[in-house]
């Protein structure tokens, strides 16, 4: 489908991924991370009950599987009884990614109240954070965002603030507390830059999005309470691409909704998903899934987003579009006005 407004043609392309604990496909998805040669870094947080499931997987735009990173160590229930958190590898409650100029992945984990460091091979880099309420500590840590100088932008949830570090976990600034006005949180949960390195926040119980400034200077803001237009029910994730349009993946609602540079409501996706490759190879597999597939009704409603809680944008214009509830990514594309023709040929 294309969603086309005055100057933007929003084009979705394909879908990737389906239910999986492992291989190819993801568990409960939260977080997508670009990398070089159109490879992405996919977050699975998948269930307390299933912590083999929690891993990050390694695949393509075009869903040529990699491979996976992530679980070398104890998991899941066991680990949270005993309190064991320095396990390397160890993925709890993983809830953001983000690389930096070398593609090491930082991924944020609320569970263990830490980042943890990968290399884009799988090896287990370290990691840094410890819980508490003073600088350089988290409570519940969520969105990470890493600048051109490989400094880290960290949401610290439970602390309703923003934190700056290097990328070795020194620490260098932070702002915000809890409250309502402008610069302050409410359980804030995403996190961006745009291209001139301001930084965008999703702040989640506010149902709003905030912008500042790199050093955390009060910019602007804009979403309310609601379902228009423009409104927001819990919003989770935040892009920006070149242009300085705003995606933001509005989670309660169901939906991603797009923002001009000044946050004026221009559109929003709802979801055009088809089955993805690997889907495909599944039943084509399983015949009797197919089948069954053929005489079930309302499919029609697969294709919407459910729960979309996280979204990315890279340099060629593609969204992707973390649909949590769907184990999956929906992609679209931007089109400049220009050049909408030659893709309704084909040609592009």
């Amino acid at each position: 489908m294309t969603t086309q407004v005055q100057g933007a043609t929003f084009r979705y392309t394909h879908t990737i991924g389906r239910g999986e604990e492992a291989g190819t496909g993801f568990k409960n998805p939260v977080a997508v991370a670009r990398g070089a040669e159109d490879v992405m870094y996919v977050v699975s947080r998948a269930y307390d009950y299933r912590a083999d499931s929690k891993r990050i997987t390694v695949c393509t735009v075009r869903e040529d599987y990699i491979g996976e990173i992530g679980n070398g160590g104890r998991l899941g229930a066991d680990l949270m009884d005993t309190g064991e958190s320095d396990a390397p590898g160890t993925l709890v409650w993983p809830t953001d990614i983000a690389l930096d100029s070398a593609e090491n992945l930082y991924v944020t984990d609320e569970w263990l109240n830490r980042v943890a460091i990968f290399a884009k091979d799988g090896d287990w880099l370290g990691s840094w954070g410890i819980v508490g309420q003073g600088d350089g500590e988290f409570d519940k840590p969520s969105g990470i965002a890493i600048d051109s100088e490989d400094n880290i932008y960290l949401v610290d949830t439970g602390n309703n603030r923003v934190q700056k570090f290097t990328k070795d976990g020194k620490f260098l600034m932070k702002w915000g507390h809890e409250g309502t006005g402008d610069g302050e949180f409410n359980m804030p949960w995403g996190i961006t830059l745009d291209q001139n390195g301001d930084v965008y926040v999703a702040d989640w119980r506010n149902d709003r999005i905030q912008k500042f400034s790199k050093d955390g200077k009060f910019l602007m803001k804009f979403g309310a309470s609601g379902n228009g237009d423009g409104q927001f029910k819990r919003p989770t994730g935040v892009a920006v691409d070149q242009e300085g349009l705003i995606y933001v993946a509005d989670w309660d609602n169901d939906r991603l909704q797009i923002f001009d540079v000044d946050g004026q409501y221009i559109t929003q996706i709802t979801g055009d998903a088809t089955i993805s490759k690997w889907g495909e190879a599944k039943l084509d597999a399983n015949p009797e899934m197919r089948l069954e597939r053929e005489i079930s009704q309302g499919l029609e409603r697969e294709k919407f987003l459910r729960g979309p809680i996280g979204v990315t944008v890279d340099d060629q214009d593609r969204i992707f579009i973390v649909d949590s509830q769907r184990n999956r990514i929906q992609v679209y594309r931007k089109i400049p006005p220009y050049f909408v023709g030659l893709y309704d040929g084909g040609r592009l």
